[in-house]
C-alpha cells in the first residue's frame, strides 16, 4: 500500500489540477487561490486591526471597558471580525468592522446582550450601505397625510425624499453613481428598514427594523 500512495497526489495537487484546468481563468484563479489568497488575507487583518486599535485610541481608557476586551465575547467579535474581514474587497468595509467591533468594548455597549448580532448584521452590508444607515438615522421621520377618493392614510416614515435631500447635502462617501432605490431594497431584503405600505405610489417611505435600528445607533456611536 505505501508503494502505491506515493504516487497519488495530494488533496491541494488535485484541487490545483482541477483549478488550473478551467478555460480561459484557470491560471489566474489558481495563482489567486494557491499563491495570493494568504496574503490577501494578512493586509486585509492589518488593516482591521489597525482600525479597531485606532478606534480604541480615539475613545481613550475612559471610553473602554478593559475587562470586555479579555471576555470570550470579545474572542467571538474577534472570530466574525476575522471572518468577515479576511477576504473583503471593500477596504472602508474592513475599516469599518474593525471600528465597530472597538465600539462593542466601550462601556457604552459592553454590557449590550445584543453586540454580536449587531456585527453579524453590520458585516451583511457594504460600506456604502453601513453609511446610508447613518444618514436615515440623522433624517428625523415625518408624519404624512394622504387621500384619495373617501379614503384617507396617515403614516409616519422616514421619506425616500428626505433621504436624498440628506445624501445631496453631503458629504459623498460613494464613488461613481449612487442608486438609492437599489440600496434600500438590499437593506429591506436583509431587514434592516421596511417600507411603509402606502395606498399612494408617488410616496415611498421607510422605518427601522428592531435589528435596524439597533445596528444603526452602533453605526453612530463609531461616527462611520
Amino acid at each position: 500500500m505505501s508503494n502505491i500512495e506515493k504516487y497519488i497526489p495530494e488533496g491541494t495537487s488535485w484541487l490545483r489540477a482541477a483549478v488550473s484546468s478551467i478555460p480561459v481563468a484557470g491560471s489566474a484563479l489558481d495563482h489567486l487561490l494557491f499563491d495570493k489568497a494568504d496574503t490577501i488575507r494578512m493586509r486585509n487583518m492589518e488593516a482591521a486591526v489597525a482600525s479597531l486599535s485606532d478606534e480604541v485610541q480615539k475613545l481613550g481608557h475612559q471610553a473602554i471597558d478593559k475587562d470586555w476586551f479579555s471576555s470570550e465575547e470579545a474572542l467571538a467579535a474577534f472570530k466574525i471580525l476575522s471572518d468577515k474581514a479576511s477576504y473583503e474587497p471593500d477596504k472602508a468595509k474592513v475599516d469599518a468592522l474593525g471600528r465597530l467591533v472597538a465600539t462593542c468594548g466601550t462601556v457604552e455597549h459592553a454590557s449590550d446582550a445584543k453586540k454580536l448580532s449587531v456585527l453579524e448584521h453590520l458585516s451583511r452590508l457594504t460600506s456604502v450601505q453601513i453609511k446610508l444607515l447613518s444618514v436615515m438615522l440623522s433624517t428625523p421621520p415625518q408624519e404624512k397625510k394622504f387621500s384619495t377618493g373617501g379614503l384617507i392614510q396617515t403614516a409616519k416614515a422616514i421619506w425616500l425624499n428626505d433621504i436624498i435631500s440628506a445624501l445631496n447635502a453631503g458629504p459623498q462617501f460613494w464613488s461613481g453613481q449612487l442608486v438609492v432605490n437599489q440600496e434600500l431594497e438590499v437593506l429591506e431584503s436583509l431587514n434592516t428598514i421596511r417600507q411603509v405600505p402606502l395606498f399612494v405610489s408617488e410616496e415611498l417611505g421607510f422605518t427601522f427594523t428592531a435589528i435596524g435600528l439597533h445596528a444603526a445607533t452602533y453605526v453612530k456611536s463609531t461616527r462611520l
